[in-house]
C-alpha cells in the first residue's frame, strides 16, 4: 500500500493555502520528513515528549497544523512525524500546503522558534555556536546604539541585518564557541562581541588578549585580567554575577590601555567609573 493521505476532511480557499486533515502513517511521515529542508534544529526532547503521548494513547490534534511551502519543503512539524516513525502509530494530523517559503521565522509551535533557532537555519550553524551568535550579536547592536545597559532586545529581523552587514562576528562566534565553556568566568557570547570588535585593530592581540581572560593564560600574578577573571568566577560561585556592562566595560579599558602601550597600574582603576562614559575600542 502506497504512503497516501488519508482524508478526513479537505478545505480550499482558491490561491490560499489548503488545509487538510489527515491520518499520517508511519511511512507518511517518513516520506514527508525527506521535504525537511531548511526547518530548524532537531530537539530531542521535544520528539520524546510526542512519543510519550501517542504511546499513553493522549495524543491530541490540536490546530497547530504541519505546514508545507509552496515550494513542497515541510517548514513546521518534524517533531510531530519523528514521533509518528518513533512510535509506528498513526494519528490525525491538521496538515496545511502552498504557504510562503519566507514564514519559517514568524512560526509558533510545539517549540517556537527563537533567535536561535533562525540564526542556525539562515547561517547553517550548530545550534550552540548560534547561540553564541545571537546574544553577542544583540550586545553588538546595544553597544552600537549606545544602550550600554545591554538589555539584547533586538528581535529576529534586527539580528539577520546585522550579521548580513557585520558576517565578521560568525566567525567571532565560532572562535569564542571552541574556547571552555566550565572555566570560563563570563559566557562566550561575551568573548565574542569582544573579539568581533577587537579584531579590527590586530586580530593576534585579540587572541592573545582573550586566551588570558577567558583560558587563564595570563601574563604574571599582576595581569589586570586574571584579577577580573578571579572577580567574576568569585561572582559566580556566590551566584551574584557581574553585570555584563561593568565585565565590558573593565575589559575594553584594559584593552585600549594596553594596546596604547600604557597598561592600567591598578586593577581598581579599570572599574566603572561615574565621570567616565562608557568605554570605546581604539
Amino acid at each position: 500500500m502506497k504512503a497516501d493521505v488519508i482524508l478526513t476532511k479537505k478545505l480550499n480557499f482558491g490561491s490560499e493555502p489548503k488545509i487538510e486533515i489527515c491520518t499520517v502513517t508511519p511511512e507518511l511521515a517518513r516520506s514527508w520528513m525527506e521535504k525537511n529542508i531548511g526547518n530548524r534544529p532537531k530537539y530531542p526532547s521535544n520528539t520524546k515528549k510526542l512519543v510519550t503521548a501517542i504511546n499513553a494513547g493522549k495524543w491530541k490534534m490540536t490546530g497547530d497544523p504541519i505546514r508545507f511551502s509552496a515550494s513542497g519543503k515541510l517548514i513546521d512539524g518534524q517533531h510531530r512525524l519523528m514521533a509518528i516513525i518513533e512510535t509506528g502509530k498513526q494519528v490525525p494530523c491538521v496538515v496545511m500546503r502552498d504557504l510562503g517559503d519566507d514564514i519559517f521565522d514568524v512560526i509558533d509551535s510545539g517549540k517556537p522558534r527563537g533567535k536561535v533557532d533562525v540564526l542556525s537555519i539562515e547561517y547553517g550553524l550548530p545550534i550552540d555556536t548560534s547561540g553564541v551568535l545571537s546574544t553577542a550579536t544583540s550586545l553588538a547592536i546595544d553597544y552600537a546604539r549606545g544602550q550600554f545597559g545591554f538589555g539584547g532586545k533586538a528581535d529576529k529581523s534586527e539580528l539577520i541585518v546585522f550579521i548580513d552587514q557585520n558576517s565578521e562576528i560568525i566567525t567571532s562566534a565560532e572562535y569564542a564557541q571552541k574556547l571552555p565553556k566550565t572555566s570560563s568566568p563570563t559566557p562566550r557570547s561575551i568573548a565574542a562581541f569582544f573579539h568581533f570588535h577587537a579584531t579590527k585593530k590586530s586580530e593576534e592581540d585579540a587572541n592573545k588578549f582573550l586566551e588570558r581572560f577567558m583560558v587563564g593564560a595570563v601574563n604574571g600574578t599582576d595581569d589586570n585580567l586574571l584579577h577580573l577573571r578571579n572577580l567574576c568566577t568569585s561572582a559566580k560561585v556566590i551566584r551574584r554575577p557581574i553585570s555584563t556592562t561593568e565585565v565590558l566595560w573593565r575589559l575594553i579599558k584594559i584593552w585600549n590601555a594596553e594596546q596604547r602601550g600604557k597598561p592600567i597600574k591598578y586593577f581598581n582603576n579599570t572599574g566603572v567609573r561615574k565621570d567616565e562614559s562608557f568605554p570605546n575600542f581604539i
